[in-house]
């Protein structure tokens, strides 16, 4: 299982479904401001939307991190 989670392969699934997600929560919050606007009922969605986009970051993030460290 080690050997799985630190071969590269497993890296860019992570990447791409960060990135598959990031993109679905910036979806996410143009509809939301587009269909409903900035109100009390749009709150939910954007918290989702602005979670999703921050774990494509983090994903990101870790990706470059170990594309750095041998």
């Amino acid at each position: 299982m080690r050997r799985l989670v630190r071969s590269e392969g497993y890296a860019r699934t992570k990447l791409v479904t960060g990135m598959l997600l990031g993109i679905l929560g910036a979806v996410i919050i143009v509809r939301t401001l587009a269909g409903v606007g900035l109100t009390w009922a749009a709150i939910p969605a954007l918290v989702l939307g602005l979670a999703m986009l921050a774990l494509g970051f983090v994903r990101l993030r870790e990706y470059r991190a170990r594309k750095r460290t041998p």
